[in-house]
């Protein structure tokens, strides 16, 4: 479930203990202006796209946090599943983003994340390379991950803090 990135600053404020305490072990910022015009024009995007939406809708004014977390309903044992329907883990609602997108998984016993293609149509990014289907990647804290036209940022918890620190600091 998806929350604006200023609940997050807003609890950080109120005591940093306990908010550090409460975060889950990744999240993905989505930015607005990320998506800004130019990045690709809205006749490509169209092209590029299943559902011949329009521009990207996601988060059309705020900036929003999605907790990399399996729910206890998905029943897929490889990752937290990425996606454009509600039966994903972390659920980015954009026609440009498959049904069942991408995955997150963890390296065996390292603390870092897996991303993994699931056979998308308009593909997964990790610092602007596509991802070849099917072959997990690893994912550094602050990297810049693309789900077809959606652009988030992914971030461990500790990564997470540090980015608010910066962004609070006068």
């Amino acid at each position: 479930m998806s929350e604006l990135l200023t609940a997050h600053v807003s609890r950080y404020l109120r005591n940093r203990g306990e908010f550090e305490r409460g975060l889950p072990p990744a999240l993905l910022v989505f930015t607005p202006s990320a998506l800004a015009p130019g990045m690709l024009g809205d006749e490509e995007y169209r092209m590029k796209t299943v559902t011949n939406a329009g521009a990207p809708t996601l988060g059309a004014s705020e900036a929003l946090a999605f907790p990399v977390v399996k729910s206890r309903t998905n029943a897929f044992g490889r990752g937290i599943t990425v996606g454009r329907t509600g039966n994903n883990d972390v659920v980015l609602d954009d026609g440009s983003v498959s049904r069942f997108h991408a995955w997150f998984s963890r390296e065996e016993g390292q603390e870092g994340f897996l991303l993994t293609d699931a056979g998308s149509k308009n593909g997964s990014w990790v610092g602007g390379v596509r991802l070849t289907p099917r072959r997990a990647v690893s994912v550094e804290d602050g990297a810049r991950l693309r789900f077809g036209q959606v652009e988030v940022a992914f971030y461990t918890a500790s990564g997470f803090v540090r980015m608010l620190a910066m962004r609070m600091a006068p």
